[in-house]
């Protein structure tokens, strides 16, 4: 056993399972997992190791504990529940870190309210919402800071569909019990993986205008989403910044492409200054998760402003998600000492004309990684899908394959691209090469590549076939799976899915580890042929 499985059967062994009969299905699922952790599914596949804040936040569960902080002023609900991915091990982008910009100068503070680079404060009310408001509040910022318009998206959409199965094809996240209230949706919580995973297999982003947000409880069954609700844009790339928050880093993407949400700890009001709008937790904790939206920050903002005196000055100018009426109009100051910030990254989205169909079997995104224990390079894999063209959606158009898209699990990651046509079923690297695309990642995360015209006969089998290098870490699959309490319904067939460690000997993923799909999406668009000019 690893020490996170001897550590989750003590627990079990120690009574709390006896006591908390209602779960032991889920305990017991869970173990599995665990016992899993760290050890081959087959005979050279390893499955990275699980998070160890969401083995905690499962303990939590088990325990009865409530995720939602005690101390959060006049009610507000919280809403950051940890994922299964451990991106601890993701280093800075070279280009926004400090050592990949040494000549250039960071001002001493910034404000993308100045600059008019960032959306109004919102008000997520009794609901445990906060993580979709980070991200829609990133996606909103980059579009204003990119000079592509002004947008207010949609987070009761993005946060319904999280828990509400869209249909068969694009199934929820596991419900269970409300940690942030008493609503079996929207009290859920989430993260940004979750954000990412709904809005990258296009449900949403919807206008605000189209489907407000509600800070009633209980809300109006008239504000029930649905799935015909229309997408005003579409996700293309989520940019996670570090595994370990690195202020250069966070400035420079700041700067670049505009708001960055985070995770932070509210763990107590006392950490609080409301006379300046202020905190700081000089301890790292498990409670009070909240996901808030950095902003600007200010390199002399006075250490004596918070409750607690931190190190040194300096903090974090942070867009809250409770409503103007909390703190400076909804702001507040988070100082560059607080040890539980967190989960730093940008969220940049693109035109829904760019693309006419989406294909893909990974609806619930990134749930961990695997590589092959045997492999001389472990950083490097092999990964692919394969697809049937359905054809065209407007009559008489072609299907022309545009971009695909898949998640890198490092910093600088290398990979290549083929599209291949007329393939055999279960070989993904057969028929013709029809084009093919190399190139870098500069940063971890979920990332579009654009740039292949490939003409698709409909009813015809295509694969995408990706070589992907992770420097530093040997775990370079992106896959979904289920996990007990999280991704409960990830689903998959035979012959969908295939992995290889030197792209010649294939593996069906589905026949390794049951209902696992890797995470590639492939994006298509009509075209229809030019009229002659007369």
């Amino acid at each position: 056993m690893t020490m996170d499985t001897e550590r989750y059967f003590f627990i079990l062994k120690g009574g709390v399972f006896l006591k908390q009969k209602r779960l032991a299905a889920f305990a017991i699922a869970l173990l599995c997992l665990f016992l899993f952790s760290g050890n081959s599914f087959a005979e050279i596949l390893q499955k990275a190791p699980i998070n160890p804040e969401f083995l905690e936040y499962q303990h939590q569960k088990i325990r009865g504990t409530s995720v939602q902080s005690e101390f959060v002023p006049k009610s507000r609900a919280t809403g950051y529940v940890p994922s299964p991915l451990d991106l601890s091990h993701v280093t800075p982008p070279v280009f926004l870190s400090a050592a990949g910009n040494r000549d250039a100068v960071l001002p001493s503070s910034y404000d993308l309210r100045t600059s008019g680079h960032i959306t109004e404060v919102r008000d997520q009310g009794p609901y445990g919402t906060c993580w979709s408001f980070g991200a829609m509040a990133s996606l909103e910022s980059t579009f204003l800071k990119a000079g592509k318009g002004a947008f207010d998206f949609s987070e009761w959409h993005l946060a319904y569909f999280a828990y509400v199965d869209e249909n068969s094809a694009l199934p929820a996240f596991s419900q269970g019990d409300p940690g942030f209230g008493s609503d079996p949706i929207f009290d859920q919580g989430g993260n940004p993986m979750k954000a990412t995973a709904i809005l990258a297999r296009w449900t949403g982003a919807v206008s605000e205008e189209d489907r407000p947000y509600q800070n009633v409880s209980p809300w109006p069954e008239s504000s029930r989403p649905l799935s015909s609700d229309p997408a005003a844009k579409r996700l293309e790339k989520v940019y996670y910044l570090g595994g370990e928050f690195d202020a250069a880093t966070v400035k420079n993407a700041l700067m670049t492409y505009g708001a960055v949400p985070i995770s932070m700890r509210w763990d107590s009001n006392s950490h609080y200054n409301e006379t300046y709008g202020s905190f700081y937790s000089p301890s790292a904790t498990d409670s009070g998760g909240h996901c808030v939206t950095l902003a600007g920050w200010d390199d002399n903002y006075p250490r004596t402003n918070f409750n607690i005196t931190p190190p040194s000055n300096g903090a974090w100018l942070v867009k809250n998600s409770w409503g103007t009426q909390f703190g400076n109009a909804g702001y507040f100051w988070l100082s560059y000492d607080d040890p539980n910030i967190a989960n730093a990254a940008v969220y940049l989205g693109a035109d829904t004309g760019k693309y006419t169909k989406i294909y893909q079997y990974d609806p619930l995104g990134w749930v961990d990684s695997i590589g092959f224990t045997s492999a001389a390079d472990k950083t490097t894999a092999w990964l692919a899908n394969t697809f049937t063209a359905s054809g065209p959606v407007e009559i008489g158009a072609a299907e022309i394959l545009k971009a695909v898209s898949f998640y890198a699990g490092a910093s600088a990651s290398v990979y290549r691209i083929e599209i291949r046509t007329g393939v055999s079923p279960n070989v993904p690297r057969s028929g013709v090469l029809a084009a093919s695309k190399e190139g870098t990642l500069a940063v971890a995360g979920y990332n579009t590549v654009e740039g292949l015209n490939v003409p698709l006969v409909p009813g015809s089998r295509f694969s995408v076939v990706i070589r992907l290098t992770t420097p530093g870490y040997d775990f370079p699959i992106p896959f979904e799976y289920p996990v007990p309490g999280y991704s409960d319904k990830a689903s998959a067939s035979a012959g969908q899915s295939f992995v290889s460690m030197d792209g010649a000997t294939w593996l069906d993923l589905a026949e390794q580890i049951p209902n696992s799909n890797v995470c590639i999406k492939t994006f298509t668009a009509d075209s229809r042929p030019e009229k002659p000019v007369l």
